[in-house]
């Protein structure tokens, strides 16, 4: 029986309680999960590690979360992102999906919704490969 590695999450926001926050989430799982500020760690991080879901704050400053989105599929990462904001808008929803995000999810959300998605993400990942 072989030991499967834990799944590798990376949480990218500006906002330190946010990351924090989401973090606490999904500690109850076997997840290994990284932090970032912004879009140029989070690039950094993605190429060093291959994460199997990255969560993207859309507002951040420097490179936005579309961009980041926008960089990670044009590396082909073969990470699930799901792009969370505190300024949803249809457009905003619209271009994320369109530019091959898993999910969109408004903040303010619960842990539950978290841990949801991500064990969603998790599993349409895995019907990939």
């Amino acid at each position: 029986m072989t030991e499967q590695s834990p799944k590798k999450i990376l949480v990218v926001d500006d906002e330190i309680i946010v990351r924090k926050s989401i973090r606490q989430a999904l500690m109850c799982a076997a997840y290994e999960i990284d932090l970032a500020t912004g879009g140029e760690e989070a690039l950094k991080k993605e190429a060093e590690k291959r994460y199997d879901v990255i969560l993207v704050d859309l507002m951040m400053p420097g490179m936005s979360g579309i961009d980041l989105l926008r960089s990670l599929k044009g590396q082909r990462s073969r990470a699930q992102i799901i792009i969370m904001t505190g300024y949803p808008s249809t457009k905003t929803s619209l271009q994320s999906m369109q530019l091959g995000a898993f999910d969109y999810l408004p903040k303010p959300f619960i842990p539950s919704e978290i841990r949801n998605l991500v064990v969603r993400a998790l599993a349409a990942g895995c019907a990939e490969e």
